[in-house]
């Protein structure tokens, strides 16, 4: 099944550019210009110079790769002295609760998701990858994970934990610690063998990875560094991950809208919306009113079905109730479906079936940034392709 490995990882060098949270940033679709612009100015370090770099066309590939060569020529990202698992722990605030994020760093082999080892689960809209490829292509690098998720029904993720947290970490704050991880690789590896990956957030980046691999393994007719794509591997049920559910909020509805809702499903009239574990509970939302519905799929599936009937429609998302419901009571939308999370069991279903759901479907929270560790093909072309 899913090959796991350790790799010779880059990690900032700390004497050189002070605090961590000075140079680590977002995954670059979530970066805005305006957080561009204001992370290039934050540290000349800061890795939004590799993941999303400033300029016009090629130029800024080119610059990427050059700016890499520096930091590493001085030093301001060292190697790990030898190939490792990377554990990283994140304390988070979600609905005024505090939240622990574990997980950790690896390369894992890239496969086409018909072998059915590493799995998307949900649709995703076209989305232009020449970006990211280009960016692959110039500095042979990892500059941020794709965000996936395992299932661990046996309990090795939390013996694995109990083990790091005796080690010293590389670095720590009140916010997060990070572990360098050099022995336990065979048993890691050995975990992952049979069991599949489902990929949570990164699915572009997945698909440039694999055009990139079957490129150069056409190139050089066997598989090597870029065989691999760096993932941050997270347990589903003790890796304290977030599901969130996202909701739709529309305009440009047509006069028949409302009548043709009331013909797909039973509105009944609601004191107010509340978020549970319901899967098939969806809420609809106009200025002033709220009305509940139950569907006989899960919710976000039948919600879309419906939804393909219009073909005129404009649809935003937001996972965030209350900018939902101001959305609406501003004027700016004119109504909004809310729908409750799926759970981490509901996810594994579909995906163990072979299917997916519907685009914006989920929302995992928190998002892992870029640059705590840093994949390098040139860097692991060595001893770590060979079986650990």
């Amino acid at each position: 099944m899913a090959e796991v490995k350790p790799f010779i990882g880059l990690t900032y060098n700390r004497d050189i550019v002070g605090r961590l949270e000075d140079v680590i940033a977002p995954p670059y679709d979530i970066i805005s210009p305006e957080l561009q612009r204001s992370l290039y100015v934050k540290h000349p370090y800061n890795v939004v110079r590799l993941e999303l770099p400033l300029g016009d066309g090629e130029e800024r590939y080119l610059e990427a790769d050059r700016t890499l060569r520096l930091w590493l020529k001085d030093k301001a990202l060292v190697p790990s002295e030898r190939p490792s698992y990377y554990f990283y722990e994140e304390v988070y605030t979600l609905d005024r609760e505090e939240r622990v994020l574990r997980g950790f760093f690896g390369i894992v082999k890239v496969e086409p998701f018909e072998k059915r080892v590493i799995l998307p689960h949900e649709f995703t809209f076209p989305k232009p990858k020449k970006d990211r490829f280009n960016l692959l292509k110039h500095i042979k690098s990892n500059i941020s994970p794709i965000l996936s998720i395992y299932f661990d029904d046996v309990g090795i993720s939390e013996e694995l934990w109990r083990n790091v947290k005796l080690k010293k970490p590389l670095f720590s704050s009140d916010r997060f610690n990070m572990w360098i991880v050099d022995d336990m690789l065979e048993d890691i590896s050995n975990f992952f063998r049979d069991r599949i990956v489902l990929i949570a957030d990164g699915h572009h980046r997945y698909e440039t990875a694999l055009e990139y691999k079957e490129l150069m393994e056409l190139e050089y007719g066997k598989s090597g560094p870029y065989s691999f794509v760096m993932m941050f591997l997270i347990d589903a049920y003790s890796g304290g991950l977030s599901l969130l559910p996202t909701h739709r909020v529309i305009k440009g509805v047509s006069k028949d809208f409302e009548d043709m809702l009331k013909g797909f499903f039973s509105l009944e009239k609601a004191d107010s919306i509340e978020i549970t574990q319901d899967e098939f509970l969806l809420y609809y939302y106009r200025k002033g009113e709220t009305f509940k519905f139950r569907t006989e799929e899960l919710n976000v599936i039948s919600l879309h079905k419906f939804l393909n009937n219009f073909d005129n429609l404009s649809i935003a998302y937001s996972h965030n109730l209350e900018e939902v419901k101001s959305l609406v009571d501003s004027g700016a939308y004119e109504s909004a479906f809310i729908v409750n999370p799926l759970s981490m069991d509901t996810l594994r279903n579909v995906v163990e079936k072979g299917d997916r759901l519907p685009q914006k479907t989920t929302y995992f929270y928190p998002k892992v940034g870029a640059g705590l560790v840093i994949y390098n093909h040139n860097l692991n072309n060595g001893e770590m392709m060979k079986d650990v």
